[in-house]
């Protein structure tokens, strides 16, 4: 089968597309680029999720590297991947593979592909290494070690960086804040590799932590593992229950962040990235340009231009974010998914590190997000966001796209003029008020995904409607 990388790695369907077979071509290919570049001395470190069978994919991956001479730095139990990502930097690595499909059903696994900058391969990496996979032979003619003579080798040890990532979280975000305020914080790690780190983070802090879904579970108890509203009641839920000052949420490899306000309602990620552009900016005094997806808020601008701040809008993946978090003059880096890069700690998404600046921000404001949010409505005035998902069949994906790449620029959508269309991932239609709808096929799943934040709920249900109108009858 051909595979193809996405918005952040490749991701199939197990026991379909997703096989040891499968596993073995794409670390081959990846170790085929870095030999080629001569890097691949570097060694790499591998981690892997919670996902049925991550560990034995990732075993397999270390065994594809260790009989080709490459030296692998092997996860010895479930692991966040921006700790995995960190790690590349941190030990000088040529890279890192974490086995995960992050946010997808649970029947869904896959390889994400970390540069040796510690973040999402850049699209002409993906690119090579998708060159380098027709030069693989079938995944059963793979070498592979034997993975306990590897590790008698030497070519294969445990991966072991959690003291001094966490050492380094706590030289970017104020430990000693957060502990003054004596917050109670629920944490939903939606069965996620948040856990246990995330609670004990907090904990170590002061925080009296209320768990939720911390155990190990492959099947995600029955939904992905996306922190959007519809998969956080519990978390809305606690905190309105234990009155906690907020509550956060992690994906299932812990790179994005979701969360719930003071009075238990959901908190977009799209207000999370407005609060934390907001913070970063006043409060930790850091200045550069503002990253943003073509599914991102509209708040980015309206925050930045008084600022004096630009804005640079990429396609949605955070490949293609993390690339622009390399240089030295981005403030902050995000998508609408909760994905959020800050260059000052990294280049690479991290739902730790943003988890722990919304609970210092809320320490040192002494309020609430809710509250916190009003002081940014204040400047760019009310917004409310919304998405849509249609199932797309894979037999449909290609003519879908040609449809969306040939919709027509109007004069008008859903009553408001539009003063700006951005082509730059899909159709973004911009209107005379700030907001704006998204029309875009996934790069991840068989979606077919309509994005709207408005100034009233009604008007952007009234957006995803136009939405599904322009695509007309082109999905089921």
């Amino acid at each position: 089968m051909r595979i193809r990388f996405g918005t952040d790695g490749w991701r199939g369907v197990m026991s379909r597309e997703f096989t040891y077979a499968n596993v073995r071509r794409v670390v081959a290919a990846v170790a085929g680029y870095l030999e080629a570049r001569g890097e691949a001395d570097r060694g790499l470190a591998v981690g892997y999720d919670r996902r049925f069978g991550s560990e034995g994919y990732a075993a397999e991956a270390a065994r594809v590297l260790a009989a080709r001479g490459i030296r692998v730095w092997l996860a010895p139990e479930p692991v966040p991947t921006p700790l995995v990502s960190w790690a590349v930097r941190h030990l000088g690595l040529a890279g890192g593979i974490v086995i995960t499909a992050s946010h997808n059903p649970p029947e869904w696994n896959g390889i994400k592909f970390k540069e040796a900058f510690g973040g999402s391969a850049r699209p002409a990496v993906s690119s090579r290494i998708e060159e380098r996979l027709a030069q693989v032979p079938d995944g059963e003619a793979v070498p592979c070690a034997d993975l306990a003579a590897a590790r008698r080798d030497g070519l294969v040890t445990p991966l072991d960086v959690w003291d001094a990532y966490r050492a380094a979280l706590w030289s970017f975000v104020d430990r000693d804040a957060i502990g003054a305020a004596g917050l109670r914080v629920a944490v939903d790690a939606m069965h996620g590799t948040g856990s246990p780190w995330l609670a004990r983070l907090l904990e170590e802090a002061g925080c009296e932590v209320v768990p939720l879904r911390a155990a190990p579970d492959p099947g995600f108890g029955g939904m992905a593992p996306e922190p959007l509203e519809a998969h956080l009641g519990g978390l809305m839920a606690a905190v309105a229950g234990r009155a906690c000052a907020l509550g956060v949420a992690n994906d299932g490899d812990a790179d994005r962040i979701g969360a719930v306000d003071e009075r238990g309602a959901y908190f977009s990620a799209q207000r999370i990235f407005a609060v934390l552009l907001h913070y970063l900016h006043e409060a930790k005094a850091l200045r550069g340009r503002v990253v943003v997806s073509v599914s991102g808020t509209a708040m980015a601008e309206s925050l930045a231009a008084p600022r004096g701040l630009g804005v640079d809008w990429t396609p949605i993946g955070f490949k293609h974010i993390g690339e622009a978090l390399l240089g030295d003059d981005t403030l902050i880096g995000g998508e609408e998914s909760g994905g959020i890069g800050v260059p000052a700690f990294g280049p690479e998404r991290d739902g730790l590190l943003n988890a722990l600046l919304l609970v210092e921000g809320v320490a040192r404001g002494g309020r609430g997000l809710r509250a916190w949010l009003d002081e940014v409505f204040a400047e760019t005035g009310y917004f409310t966001y919304v998405r849509r998902d249609l199932p797309l069949p894979v037999h449909r994906a290609d003519a879908v796209r040609q449809r969306i790449a040939g919709l027509a620029d109007p004069d008008h959508l859903a009553g408001r003029a539009v003063v700006r269309v951005r082509r730059v991932d899909g159709v973004r239609f911009e209107r005379d008020d700030g907001s704006w709808l998204l029309v875009r096929a996934s790069g991840t799943e068989p979606k077919l995904r309509l994005y709207a934040e408005a100034r009233s709920t009604g008007d952007a249900a009234g957006l995803l409607d136009a939405g599904r109108r322009l695509v007309g009858g082109a999905v089921a």
